[in-house]
């Protein structure tokens, strides 16, 4: 029989490698994408976050790191940080924290907040004190990892009674090129493109004046943030800001589907002899929808023409010729004459076939097909 002894230190040793073969908790970053501390005479709009952290578990306390970004202004040479602890369903209060928690006023940035597990939640509000007294600001959310994406869609953008800015954070350890797309409806009307370096980031304030649409009135825009890698995910946002009260409203970028990889550009040869084309004549010319496509015409025999495809926006010619003496058609010697056209067939031309032919012997006796695939 066992005893007391031996019994204890076996619940012991049980319960000890239960301990060693649970998994472990997994860390949790949840990255507030803009904050700032811009103090009354250091702008000409000053601007403060005021941030607040909460512990979700009722039986818990949490440690958190917190890491300032920063990449406005005269950011410290570290990335300033600072590690708190929250007892169970504590409300931690940081108001003005990049001047307060990291002394870093008169700068901008991120915050990322790192905990074991999953139960912290990160919010702020970002604001600016006005004459009369009172003030006016922006709600910020911290952001998940889940919420950053390769390509984001920032919708209900605004301008003429408003405007726009368009904030995008790298919180990957490696640079990347970011393009911002804005569109009014399904217009586009312009891009721009930043590059971010490491855990850094940027605002374009006033999108619609950087893409040349200052005079535009509207409240139907939106805009598409994607990284020019498809495995590294940005935060987006906007801040839509009423031009008569300086009211702000805060866009987070909602996951959008990435672009269809656009075919590649393609160059095919076209040899003329007399009665033939090659490709085209025994075998169709074969191009690809959406990819941009360069025809280059060469005769090695007699002179010919090319129809062109109407259909197809492709122009023709009368004048393709090899280098030769006595040609008929041209009544001597003459050098080579090449033709080159570039189209891009559309998508709704896929799986046709179109016919052309040469404009100086006729259809009828030389001709030739394209597919479209």
């Amino acid at each position: 029989m066992q005893t007391n002894r031996e019994r204890k230190l076996r619940l012991f040793m049980a319960a000890a490698l239960a301990l060693l073969l649970a998994p472990p908790l997994l860390s949790d970053t949840v990255t507030l994408p803009a904050v700032t501390s811009l103090p009354v005479g250091a702008a000409a709009s000053p601007f403060f976050s005021d941030v607040r952290v909460f512990n979700t578990s009722y039986t818990s306390p949490v440690s958190v790191t917190a890491v300032y970004r920063c990449f406005l202004g005269t950011c410290p040479g570290a990335a300033p940080q600072v590690t708190f602890t929250l007892a169970p369903r504590e409300s931690r209060p940081f108001d003005d924290m990049i001047s307060s928690a990291f002394s870093a006023p008169s700068t901008a940035g991120a915050v990322e907040f790192t905990s074991s597990g999953s139960s912290v939640r990160v919010t702020s509000r970002l604001y600016s004190p006005v004459s009369s007294g009172g003030t006016n600001g922006m709600f910020v959310p911290g952001m998940n990892v889940s919420d950053a994406h390769p390509a984001s869609v920032l919708t209900e953008l605004s301008n003429g009674l408003f405007r726009t800015n368009i904030g995008v954070y790298n919180g990957n350890d490696s640079g990347v090129s970011a393009t911002i797309k804005l569109y009014n409806g399904t217009t586009l009307l312009g891009t721009q493109t930043v590059n971010l370096g490491p855990r850094s980031g940027t605002q374009l304030n006033r999108i619609f004046d950087m893409v040349g649409q200052a005079g535009m009135t509207t409240t139907n825009a939106f805009a598409v943030v994607a990284a020019d890698n498809p495995n590294l995910g940005l935060f987006a946002y906007a801040a839509v800001i009423d031009n008569v009260t300086s009211d702000s409203s805060f866009v987070s970028g909602a996951e959008d589907v990435p672009a269809p990889a656009q075919p590649s550009p393609q160059t095919i040869n076209v040899n003329l002899v007399n009665y033939s084309f090659t490709p085209g004549t025994s075998q169709p010319i074969q191009v690809t929808a959406g990819a941009s496509t360069t025809l280059f015409f060469e005769a090695t025999q007699g002179s010919h023409g090319f129809s062109g495809i109407s259909a197809l926006g492709v122009a023709g010619t009368t004048s393709i010729a090899a280098a030769t003496e006595g040609d008929p058609y041209y009544g001597g010697a003459h050098p080579a004459v090449t033709y080159t056209v570039t189209f891009t067939p559309p998508e709704s031309a896929r799986g046709q076939t179109f016919d052309f032919w040469c404009t100086v012997h006729h259809a009828t006796t030389m001709s030739g097909t394209l597919h479209v695939n």
